[in-house]
């Protein structure tokens, strides 16, 4: 019988290898430039000091977020952005052509692979994580795709319950195994440097407020709450479990520096504020506009989303 997370994991690969990728939902990224250049202003304070920095995406969606990074350091940071390497992780063919089409003008900057290649700088994701195929368990016992509760799959959901002190939990519990994977990954490509991860999220002190889970579908513009009826292709997520992902980054060399909402993230970088009040001060139609998609990043988006930064700890 096949589990939840396998299921999951077929959406995943089915949805994002789909020509149609990216009509069912709007990223941070694709809302503003403003989110890239504050972005770049974070990751400017991580590696100004290192010689050949690299900076590593996570699933690059349509390039936009790369696209803006690549123009703010060209512009903003002429003293580092000729020794840097930007590298794009990416599986789906779809995106890959977007990117492409989108970074010509970075041709020599930009380099694409299909597996994580060792680096010195910031390995970083906007909402990658949540794509990433969850078990779903309670009351000691895993969801099939059936519908049914069976045993559980791997014995590493029992170990994580424990290490995490989920056991006592009478509630659904999502557990991504796929997540600490990539996680340990991470750690072991980042020679010297930083990973941050933004994306939508809990902690464990947020946990029971999720009784019944959070996983959700995304289909024509719609949500889909009942994603095991639901007809393919079609988007599916869950939450992060930032506790989770701080905890075993702990055990995988990864140190937390900062963790905060992405409201708090935004108004700490100089460009965002400068966007900020440049845009407000203006009556253009497309600057109204454009204040209008920055306010939904600090008010809609500002603290569902959440920012981890974790350092490399010293070996």
């Amino acid at each position: 019988m096949k589990t939840f997370k396998d299921f999951m994991e077929e959406c995943v690969k089915e949805y994002y290898s789909s020509t149609k990728i990216g009509k069912d939902f709007f990223t941070a990224p694709e809302l503003d430039r403003a989110f890239g250049m504050a972005l770049s202003d974070h990751l400017y304070q991580l590696i100004h000091d290192m010689n050949a920095p690299a900076l590593l995406e996570l699933g690059g969606g349509n390039g936009s977020l790369a696209y803006d990074i690549l123009s703010t350091f060209k512009s903003k940071y002429p003293d580092i952005y000729p020794h840097l390497t930007y590298y794009i992780y990416e599986s789906s063919p779809s995106l890959l052509a977007l990117q492409k089409e989108r970074l010509k003008e970075f041709e020599g900057k930009v380099f694409w692979i299909k597996e994580l290649v060792a680096i010195e700088g910031v390995i970083f994701s906007n909402e990658f994580f949540d794509c990433l195929p969850v078990h779903v368990v309670k009351d000691g016992k895993e969801l099939y795709v059936d519908g049914s509760w069976g045993p559980i799959s791997d014995e590493r959901i029992n170990l994580f319950l424990e290490h995490m002190n989920y056991k006592d939990k009478n509630h659904v519990i999502e557990i991504c195994l796929d997540c600490l994977d990539f996680l340990k990954a991470i750690s072991q490509h980042l020679l010297k440097g930083y990973h941050i991860l933004i994306d939508y999220g809990y902690t464990s002190n947020d946990i029971h407020k999720y009784a019944e889970g959070t996983v959700v579908g995304y289909k024509s513009h719609r949500l889909v709450k009942d994603v095991l009826k639901e007809t393919q292709p079609f988007d599916i997520t869950a939450m992060v479990n930032f506790s989770a992902i701080v905890e075993y980054g702990k055990e995988f060399g990864l140190k937390t520096i900062r963790f905060e909402n992405l409201r708090d993230f935004l108004l700490a970088s100089d460009s965002f504020l400068e966007e900020l009040e440049r845009l407000s001060l203006s009556q253009a139609p497309e600057d109204i506009e454009r204040l209008s998609r920055l306010k939904t990043m600090l008010v809609s988006m500002g603290d569902r989303f959440k920012v981890l930064v974790q350092e490399k700890a010293s070996s």
